[in-house]
């Protein structure tokens, strides 16, 4: 039996190529043949992780996933400077995700003996929901084979003694506050700005990253929504992107498409960064629509033609589609 947290593997990772979601299936395809495993438990920390599964993970594979978020919506930091609780002093970042906080927090208070993968599930889908209200929270999703959601965690994530006789509740509500994953990035240099000194050389790089890394945030969400106005038609482009298929079917048809359209966008307007992933889905229906590759390097150039892509290339990071 194993249990996999891949939250470190799909975000936050330096100088890694994007992982897609097919050759993610691809491989979990491969374990199970080789039969490496008898059952899996998977949580992914992603915003839309949900994009990951949908349409895509099969019931037969003996694996069970919950992920942070459905395909279309973030994921959240908590754990931040300036929230309640906040992290050490000495630590300016956000420490945690909020599922992935619930879930592991959850299992450091419970008897694993005692609590099914089905209980822990439910505590964590109303913890990350914002007590259900969604205001700064996300839809925990499943996927997968849910026959053994009965069975017990300790079978997944081992067991502490120390726990045996603690009664299954949760401990601590957690953080009274979240913020959109995709800014905990300007929250930390925002917090790392504050406390540098005043009028100091590295203040004033701290700030030029800040308004460097919001002009980039800007220059991609203006030459996406122009690319698909030159596709689609002025009217029609913000939509035909935004499009979302009905649950049950997968982000895209055609993976390989939706590799070369991001390929086509990021040589010609520099690379899409982990903010930028938010735009996936807007490629994908480029594909879906069947817009061929001429048309999108044509659309990319003529939306791009002034744009430096070399200065972004420090702004890289780890990503998922």
């Amino acid at each position: 039996m194993m249990h996999v947290d891949m939250s470190k593997l799909l975000s936050g990772m330096p100088n890694l190529p994007y992982l897609y979601a097919s050759d993610f299936m691809d491989v979990l395809r491969e374990k199970h043949a080789a039969n490496t495993y008898a059952k899996m438990v998977i949580y992914v920390e992603a915003c839309e992780s949900g994009s990951i599964f949908e349409g895509l993970m099969p019931e037969d594979l003996n694996i069970y996933v919950t992920t942070a978020s459905n395909a279309e919506e973030s994921s959240w930091g908590t754990y931040c400077p300036g929230m309640e609780p906040s992290p050490p002093s000495e630590y300016i970042t956000c420490l945690g995700d909020l599922y992935s906080v619930s879930w592991m927090e959850d299992s450091e208070t419970h008897n694993l003996k005692e609590e099914s993968i089905e209980e822990q599930y439910e505590v964590v889908k109303k913890r990350t929901s914002d007590m259900n209200s969604y205001g700064a929270g996300s839809h925990v999703m499943e996927y997968g084979d849910r026959t053994f959601k009965d069975e017990k965690l300790y079978l997944y994530q081992g067991f502490d003694p120390a726990n045996s006789k603690v009664n299954n509740k949760l401990l601590r509500k957690g953080s009274k506050a979240a913020v959109n994953q995709r800014d905990a990035d300007i929250l930390f240099l925002w917090r790392r700005y504050e406390l540098l000194h005043e009028k100091s050389e590295e203040k004033l790089k701290v700030l030029k990253e800040i308004s460097e890394t919001v002009m980039h945030r800007e220059h991609l969400d203006t030459s996406v929504d122009f690319v698909g106005k030159i596709l689609f038609g002025f009217h029609n482009g913000p939509s035909m992107l935004q499009a979302v298929r009905p649950s049950g079917q997968p982000l895209v048809d055609d993976w390989d498409c939706l590799k070369r359209m991001v390929r086509i966008f990021e040589s010609h307007c520099g690379p899409l960064t982990q903010y930028g992933m938010k735009h996936m889905r807007a490629f994908a229906n480029i594909c879906n629509n069947g817009i061929p590759d001429a048309s999108m390097k044509e659309g990319s150039i003529s939306a791009c033609s002034s744009h430096n892509s070399a200065r972004w290339k420090s702004l890289i990071r780890g990503y998922s589609a």
